[in-house]
């Protein structure tokens, strides 16, 4: 499973600008079957991706690299602390809600 999750990411990266609809689905279907948190976040991320909410130009190496890190630190050749230092950078992706707010209803304290 790990291995696959590294090719597809790999084959997204190498498709870029034209991401394959199946590739993405294939990747994000291998993802959710592994119960962790950075599996989960990745997720989310091509998810994201597929929908073009995140550009892929940023995203896509990011993830190549979060994936490879899953599957190390799934087949136990990195702790925790790594994972989670992963799945921080991916979250980071993730879009913010952008409120506008007019200059006029600013106020200075004093």
């Amino acid at each position: 499973m790990t291995a696959n999750i590294e090719a597809l990411s790999t084959a997204l990266v190498q498709q870029a600008p034209d991401l394959d609809p199946e590739t993405i689905e294939a990747l994000r279907r291998a993802l959710e079957s592994i119960d962790a948190p950075l599996a989960r976040s990745i997720a989310r991320i091509v998810e994201l991706v597929s929908i073009d909410v995140v550009d892929p130009a940023i995203a896509l190496p990011a993830l190549a690299e979060a994936c490879a890190t899953l599957a190390a630190g799934l087949a136990g050749r990195i702790d925790e602390r790594v994972l989670e230092a992963a799945r921080y950078q991916i979250d980071t992706l993730e879009p913010v809600p952008r409120i506008d707010v007019p200059v006029t209803s600013l106020k200075v304290r004093t």
